[in-house]
């Protein structure tokens, strides 16, 4: 047998190579260059979700230490109202409302550099703390100092333990200049621990 044929009979009798890695790796490199365009726009639909959209103009906290400001709200019968206002001028808030188990909930609003608000509890677990401060891109617990992205709530530094639980949203609603969170979201809150 010749080298020609030889290579004829080899090109019927070998498997032939699948094109299904390629194609699949093409796929992916698309999907992936996709996500990252879509996160440099500023396009996270879990964190918009959580935060909503801007309410007020954004601002810096970079260079900056902001500690909580007590206001008080008002209650009424199945909602919790907050000035919008107050928020913005001070940036961050906190105030306490009774639970149905005759706990102290400990709350917080707060505006996030985006424009965007926070409005849930204010309670660091399992340190115990209470209070949080804006720190540049940071929400700084008083506490035990565990740190939080301030835009998503993703933890950065501190207590791993504490880490575990950053503050939780009640699903602010703003109407007319007034934030509104739902009572019974308040009086129903528990400690996670």
């Amino acid at each position: 047998m010749t080298k020609k044929q030889t290579s004829k009979r080899d090109q019927f009798t070998q498997p032939t190579k699948s094109k299904l890695p390629i194609i699949a790796l093409a796929i992916g490199i698309v999907v992936i260059a996709s996500f990252l365009f879509l996160k440099s726009k500023g396009v996270d639909t879990a964190e918009t979700a959580y935060f909503g959209e801007p309410v007020v103009a954004s601002r810096s906290y970079v260079g900056e230490f902001i500690s909580m400001t007590a206001i008080d709200p008002t209650i009424g019968a199945d909602k919790v109202i907050l000035k919008l206002d107050e928020i913005d001028k001070n940036n961050i808030v906190f105030f306490e409302i009774e639970n149905d188990t005759n706990e102290q909930v400990p709350l917080m609003a707060y505006i996030t550099p985006s424009g965007r608000l926070f409005v849930g509890s204010s309670l660091c677990e399992p340190c115990r703390g209470r209070t949080f401060s804006l720190a540049g891109e940071t929400l700084v617990c008083d506490t035990c100092r565990t740190t939080y992205n301030v835009e998503t709530h993703e933890y950065l530094s501190g207590s791993p333990v504490c880490g575990q639980y950053p503050p939780v949203n009640m699903n602010p609603v703003v109407v007319d200049g007034e934030v509104e969170i739902q009572l019974k979201d308040i009086l129903s809150w528990k400690s996670r621990i």
